[in-house]
């Protein structure tokens, strides 16, 4: 294991975490809210917070991957819900590392941008349903850093069943739209439940078909706690067995998600 990439990692996280929970109990975020985080999960939940409400993401990432390569990363993603039905969306892998034997790469990395469309709530027996249409650019020419776009399409499904949240994930990556293009599917099933004082736990199994050279058939089982402080933030910190050895072996998380404020109400 690379102890100086988790140790990057765990403190760059630690801090962000620290911060975070200071903030808390200083800031008084916008009333009732309560943040609806992609992380730390691959999955998202098919839920949108209301409109005029910006929701920001942010962590960090450690990698173990194949061939002695050490990967952190530290993504981010910024979202603004116009209606009921319509959010924007824009983020990133943000900046990343790569450590192997042959040398080290340092690149920031694409910027993804779309929009996620809110086709139903969930009723008692029917889950909370929407899709999203983004696509992927290039940040910037780096060295070591393969510049291609990609178009990305997923459908999202969520429901609460007794003390059970369940987030549904199902998408295709149309990789490298500017060479020779190449289909990438993929699928993911979240658990999680609450726990007293905030506290909330989740487990996660998902799979990305190969799309060789663009991407490597992955998959992996996450775990995940969260930490709720107050309604419009929320703390996560988890960890990931990859289940294909030939790309990775785990993954190691921390970040958290919060609504700062709201620019408008209905």
């Amino acid at each position: 294991m690379n102890r100086a990439g988790v140790s990057v990692v765990a403190t760059l996280t630690g801090a962000a975490l620290l911060a975070a929970t200071s903030i808390a109990g200083a800031f008084e975020g916008p009333d009732g809210i309560q943040a609806l985080p992609c992380r730390p999960t691959i999955a998202c939940t098919a839920d949108l917070v209301p409109p005029g409400v910006l929701e920001l993401e942010a962590g960090g990432i450690y990698r173990s991957l194949a061939g002695g390569v050490k990967e952190e990363t530290f993504p981010f993603l910024a979202k603004l819900t116009l209606a009921k039905w319509l959010q924007l969306q824009l983020g990133s892998n943000g900046y990343t590392r790569e450590g192997a034997p042959s040398g080290t790469i340092n690149y920031f990395d694409n910027l993804t941008v779309g929009g996620k469309f809110h086709l139903f709530d969930q009723e008692k027996y029917v889950p909370s349903v929407s899709f999203s249409f983004a696509v992927s650019v290039p940040s910037a020419a780096q060295a070591g850093y393969a510049e291609y776009d990609d178009v990305l399409l997923t459908a999202y499904v969520s429901k609460d069943i007794g003390p059970l949240h369940v987030d549904i994930n199902a998408g295709l990556n149309r990789l490298g739209v500017n060479a020779a293009a190449l289909s990438q599917g993929w699928g993911s099933v979240v658990l999680s439940t609450s726990l007293p004082k905030g506290f909330g736990i989740g487990v996660e199994n998902y799979y990305f078909s190969p799309a060789t050279p663009f991407a490597s058939r992955d998959g992996g089982g996450l775990a995940a706690v969260s930490y709720n402080p107050v309604s419009w933030l929320v703390l996560d910190l988890g960890a990931d067995v990859g289940y294909v050895p030939a790309t990775r072996d785990f993954s190691v998380f921390g970040g958290l998600t919060v609504v700062p404020f709201r620019l408008w109400k209905d």
